[in-house]
């Protein structure tokens, strides 16, 4: 009967309800925080009680916690951000059977918004308007389907002369932030929570390399060059809780098959919560590294290379003018990389065993970006944010 807990039948649904009765109460957030988000959102509908735990924020930080520690637990999804909507996927599934993968939702925007940055869960999301600037910004959580309220910040600059922004979680004061700005025009942080806030922040003497910064171990993170030489390339790390930067050295990359020029083809990503570096080495091969342990240049590590043969087909208009990001990487090190080429991006899927590179049936007309993220119970309410449901879904 529909309404009822995952469909079954008043019948079926009393003796659940008297069977939940029997457990203590101490034993239900146990076994509750122990099952995956996608899980747990919709046990909501069993009885008020259930309902005020899960949307509670100690519960969704427990489960968050939790959930980061166990890889059992998390369900890493791939968004892809198209001209139509946000199509969510398996990552699991998709590598279980690429063609063509299971679509696990579709969400349709009422508004005209693009990606800014995800963390535990988290959209932030943009308004764009007629001009293609972003005029607002919001939290989203596909998972719980929850958004706040736009915030309205004008963005001042378009993303040419060294624009750049990111989303993350600052765990000391536990808040999220939204940066944003350039060299030309000054940098701005924006708390999110009941009485958000904008704060003015010093220079920053990096020219990056992305837009996009990476959150990892509470920094954002770009590839950038120094503004007065475009060949001294650098991880430029700003720690949210204090607010300030630093820079951070690439992989030792003084082996003679490697050529500095190509650090504007270099690119930053996110591993098993760690910083990594994909470098297009001499247009010959892609090599990735890994970050082990943040801001220990020591801890860098080469994970795998993909000769030039096994790249994408040549028959692009500029060939040797593209990019790298990986997405995610299992544990027998086959790997989900997005490629960037002209105004446009394409999934690969490379099979370390046997070395083979292949197209995920995955390609939609107007693609964007691509993210993985981690489903959460994390709510703009838990901030002191008012918040409702957002983006409907397509069957």
């Amino acid at each position: 009967m529909r309404g009822n807990l995952l469909g079954t039948t008043d019948k079926r649904h009393k003796h659940l309800s008297s069977t939940l009765r029997i457990l203590p109460d101490d034993i239900i957030p146990e076994i509750l925080v122990r099952l995956p988000a996608s899980s747990v959102v919709k046990f909501k509908i069993v009885c008020k009680s259930w309902n005020a735990l899960i949307s509670s924020p100690k519960f969704a930080s427990d489960h968050l916690h939790r959930s980061t520690a166990d890889p059992t637990m998390t369900r890493p999804q791939l968004l892809l951000e198209t001209d139509r909507g946000f199509g969510i996927f398996s990552v699991q599934s998709l590598f279980k059977n690429p063609s063509p993968p299971t679509e696990d939702a579709c969400f349709q925007m009422d508004d005209d918004v693009r990606i800014l940055g995800s963390c535990n869960g988290l959209f932030c999301l943009a308004l764009i308007s007629g001009n293609r600037l972003w005029e607002s910004i919001r939290l989203w959580n596909p998972c719980t389907r929850l958004a706040s309220d736009w915030w309205k910040i004008r963005q001042e600059g378009h993303m040419n002369w060294g624009y750049m922004y990111g989303f993350g979680y600052d765990h000391v004061h536990d808040n999220y932030k939204f940066l944003e700005g350039s060299w030309a025009l000054g940098y701005k942080v924006h708390t999110f929570g009941s009485k958000s806030w904008t704060t003015i922040i010093q220079d920053l003497p990096f020219y990056p390399r992305q837009a996009i910064g990476k959150f990892v171990n509470g920094t954002l993170n770009w590839v950038a060059h120094t503004r007065n030489n475009s060949l001294e390339w650098v991880i430029l790390s700003f720690d949210l809780a204090n607010e300030n930067c630093c820079p951070m050295s690439l992989p030792n990359m003084d082996h003679v098959d490697y050529d500095y020029s190509t650090g504007a083809y270099t690119m930053l990503g996110v591993l098993r919560n760690n910083l990594c570096v994909c470098f297009n080495e001499n247009f010959s091969r892609l090599a990735l590294w890994e970050m082990k342990e943040h801001g220990v240049q020591e801890s860098w590590t080469k994970l795998l290379t993909i000769p030039r043969e096994h790249d994408v087909p040549r028959a692009y208009e500029f060939p040797r003018l593209h990019s790298f990001r990986v997405l995610y990487i299992m544990e027998n090190d086959d790997v989900l990389v997005v490629y960037y080429y002209s105004n446009a991006c394409k999934l690969l899927m490379f099979n370390a065993n046997v070395g083979q590179l292949s197209h995920p049936n995955l390609y939609k007309a107007g693609l964007l970006n691509c993210y993985v993220y981690h489903e959460s119970l994390v709510s703009p309410s838990h901030l002191g944010l008012p918040s409702f449901l957002y983006g409907s879904t397509i069957d």
